[in-house]
Formats: structure tokens, sequence, C-alpha cells
């Protein structure tokens, strides 16, 4: 699928569609417009649950009102961070893995933004993009999401471990966003941001390749030592303002 073709996130799509209609306005009138965003994504399969999650998510973050019976009122104002997590968007999966995966990517690419540059939205890349899970189009910085039910250790899973070395001597090793969450209540509770360009080759340890009888037979992991790394923190577990997270980044993103 070409890049122009999922350049948009389903948040904004949706919230395109909304602004469309009148101020009031039902989720049916949502639903009729189901072709456009097939244009979109035409791989997916649940267009439909993806809308009605999209318009949840829009009235969590205080931009439309839900006034009952399929009715909603847009109120014209700047979207709201969500720490909600939907279970509905991985129901296809067995995998607890693959579901927590999913229902965390979800939730980024509805509520993630851009900490490099004013971007209040970011671009979720196709399945098996090396290394980097989501991409800003506006300053082309690319970010890891990492998630975890309870808190993070010092080190981290990575990815590849050949491509996440490559990455660094590149340069374009991405931003690693570490998302704790707690299933419980389906919330996220905190999140923090750490700079990849701080990530060095000595922190990245080769774990063992997969065995001859695994469907990914000889991939080979690795894990990351982000102890004592500088971090930004963007949830706890209310989102911060976003000009502060961003100033706070360039502290500590820039090199000196």
């Amino acid at each position: 699928m070409s890049r122009d073709a999922r350049s948009t996130s389903w948040k904004k799509l949706v919230y395109d569609v909304v602004n469309t209609l009148p101020r009031t306005f039902e989720l049916k009138e949502v639903l009729a417009r189901k072709d456009f965003f097939s244009r979109h994504y035409p791989e997916n399969r649940f267009v439909d649950a993806k809308i009605r999650q999209s318009l949840q998510v829009l009235r969590d973050q205080r931009v439309l009102r839900f006034l009952g019976n399929g009715r909603y009122e847009r109120l014209e104002v700047r979207p709201a961070f969500s720490p909600l997590i939907d279970p509905n968007t991985a129901m296809r999966f067995t995998s607890r893995t693959q579901a927590s995966r999913v229902m965390l990517e979800t939730w980024a690419e509805l509520n993630l933004y851009c900490v490099n540059c004013a971007a209040d939205e970011l671009r979720r890349l196709t399945a098996n993009t090396p290394v980097a899970d989501f991409a800003c189009d506006s300053c082309d910085d690319r970010f890891q999401i990492k998630s975890k039910d309870g808190r993070f250790t010092a080190k981290i899973v990575g990815a590849a471990y050949l491509p996440t070395i490559e990455a660094i001597r590149r340069g374009r090793l991405p931003e690693y966003v570490l998302v704790e969450y707690d299933p419980r209540f389906a919330t996220v509770v905190f999140v923090d941001a750490i700079p990849g360009r701080l990530i060095t080759p000595e922190r990245v340890t080769p774990r063992k390749p997969l065995a001859a009888t695994a469907r990914r037979a000889g991939w080979q992991g690795c894990t990351i030592d982000v102890s004592e790394l500088p971090r930004v923190r963007l949830v706890e577990p209310a989102g911060l303002e976003r000009a502060d997270v961003r100033k706070r980044w360039q502290a500590i993103a820039k090199p000196t």
C-alpha cells in the first residue's frame, strides 16, 4: 500500500467526515460514508468497528457529545487525550501478545503525536516495517511503540537485531515510546519517550534466534538497555500539555 493511502489516521478521517455534517448528526450518517474510509484502508475488514471506535475516542476527547440513540453533537474544540484502551479492536486475536500489541498500537494511533515538531497526528506504518511502528509526515521522525502490563525494567524488548544495529549506525533509530498500561481498567497509566539517538550499539544485546520449528525460523530479536537514559513523560496518567512535553523533548533530543 502506498504511503499516501495510509497517511491519514482513522481519527482524522472520521473527524473530517464529521466536519462535513450538520453540527448535530447521527451515527448512520457517518457509517453511510463507508466507501470513503475503505478507499483509505482497502484491506481493513472492520470499517464499521473502526468508525465507532474513532467516534468514541472523539467523544472521550470532548470533541463530540453523545446525545443518545445514535446521535452526536460536534463541540468545535481541540481534541484532548484519552487514556482508554478499546479491547474490541483485538477481539479477533487469540494470542494475548498479539491482542495487546493491536490494542496499544490502536490507542497510540488515536492519541500520540510528534514530540519533535508541532504535528498532532502520527501515521501507523505498514506491518513488518523494519524497526519502526509510526511516522510523522511533517518532520519524517519515526517512532517505535513498546507496551507493558505494569512497569518497564532497565531492559526492553527490541525489534530484529541486525536492522536495529544498522539503524543505529545510519543514525536512523526511531524514538522509543514506552507505554505502561493496566488491563484491569483498560487504561494507559504512564507513557515515556526516549530519543533513539541516545541508544548506542553497546546497549543492544542479540537474543537467541528462533528455532527451526518456529513460524519465523532463524529470526533474531534483541533487548535494549535503556537504564539511565533521559526520557520525557507524555502521560502520568493524564495527558500532559503538549507544548511542555515538546519543550522538554528538545532539551534532551538535540545533539549538544
